[in-house]
Formats: C-alpha cells, structure tokens, sequence
C-alpha cells in the first residue's frame, strides 16, 4: 500500500486540476469568452486540468480571446512573443496529455497481465496517440476538401508540431520511468490509482516546461504559425 499522505497529496492534486479547470469552463461558456478556433477551448480545458492554477494565470493573461487585443489597446506588442510560445506548448501539450490518457486506458484494459510492466509498449502508445490527435485537431481546423484537409493537417504537423511533442514526450517518459522506477517502485503504478494519474501530472507538467524552448526557437526561426492572432 502507499502512504496515506501520498494518496491524499494525489487527490488534492487532481482535485485542484478538476477546479481549476471548471474555472475556465465557466469563463468559456457561461460568461461566453468562446475561442475563434474552436479546438483552442479543449487545448486550453486540458491544460489547465494537469498544471491547475498557474496554467489558469496563462490562460487570463494568453489564452482569451481578447488577451491579445487588449494588449494592443495598452500599447504592449500585438504579437507578444511569450504568448504565442504558450498558445502553442499549450497545444503541444493538450495532444500529449490526451494521448497519454487515451493510451494509457487503453492499454490496461487490453493488458491480459496487469503485473507485467512493458513501459515501451506504454509510450509508443502515449507518443503515437499524441501525434493523431495532433492531427485530428489540425483536420477539424483545416480549409478545403476531407482529401485535401487530411494531406494539410498531417503536413502542419510534421512540419509545425512534431518537434514540439518528441520533446514534450521525452521529458514525460523521463520523469515516467523514474516514477515507475525510483520514485513510487511498490506497489506498481496502475491507471487504476489516484498515484498514477499524479505522477502523469508532474510529467506533463516536466513536458509543459521541456518543449518551451523548442517552440520558442521554432518560433524564432518562422516555423510556427499562430492562426488564433488573425482572429484579433
């Protein structure tokens, strides 16, 4: 069994993400700040469910429809560069942490031996899970026909994304396999305990800051569009 402080500090955590997050829903869709791009409501509901309250700052500050007008209307740069690198690792980030969700469920209800830990099996899952989520969000947000939305969401992402959530993921399967190894060893971490899904918010939280500088230098370079700016 692990330690009653643990298992209350992972239902606190988790709890703090599910209120965080309902703060956004309420500022989303009772006070009605919806997003341009409609993806960009769930990119932000996830982010805030697995950093909580700091990711509710980014989205007051970033993350509204009107952040950045509202800087414009206060004489601060149109395109500030720090609020599109966390549009974007908040984007990056939503698609890992679906994709590890998803995998992850996935993956121990199909396990025939729960007690037989494949950690590799586990993150090519969370990896390539990650990646077509990150295209179907493309697709649903891409112009043209169902052929042509297809070829140019799987293009943005390669071209765009793919950077972005290999170091995303790196730094989560990092931190997962200190978790599963170092960190919380007996009894083994199954999506079955409140410590699983606490040890994957600090691993998301670990891929949040990791994929920063990446998307800050893509961003630099032009390689990163932020279409949501042509909305303001």
């Amino acid at each position: 069994m692990q330690p009653t402080w643990l298992l209350a500090l992972a239902w606190v955590s988790l709890t703090v993400g599910v209120v965080s997050c309902a703060i956004v829903v309420t500022d989303t869709y009772l006070r009605g700040h919806r997003q341009p791009v409609r993806v960009m409501e769930i990119v932000w509901l996830v982010t805030v469910l697995y950093i909580g309250p700091a990711a509710v700052r980014l989205y007051w500050n970033w993350g509204r429809p009107e952040a950045f007008s509202r800087r414009r209307r206060e004489d601060q740069p149109r395109s500030p560069h720090r609020g599109i690198v966390v549009t974007q690792v908040s984007r990056c980030g939503a698609h890992c942490a679906l994709g590890f969700v998803v995998a992850e469920v996935a993956l121990y209800l199909m396990r025939s031996d729960p007690a037989h830990e494949t950690l590799w099996v586990d993150y090519a899952g969370d990896y390539l899970t990650a990646v077509v989520i990150a295209v179907l969000f493309r697709y649903v947000g891409a112009p043209g026909r169902s052929g042509t939305k297809v070829w140019h969401a799987m293009s943005t992402v390669v071209r765009v994304e793919l950077l972005t959530i290999t170091a995303f993921e790196l730094a989560l399967f990092g931190w997962l396999t200190l978790a599963h190894r170092v960190v919380f060893p007996e009894p083994p971490l199954r999506p079955d305990s409140p410590i699983f899904w606490f040890a994957g918010q600090l691993g998301l939280i670990a891929g949040f800051v990791a994929a920063w500088p990446t998307a800050s230098w893509q961003l630099g370079r032009g390689l990163r569009i932020e279409r949501r700016l042509s909305h303001d």
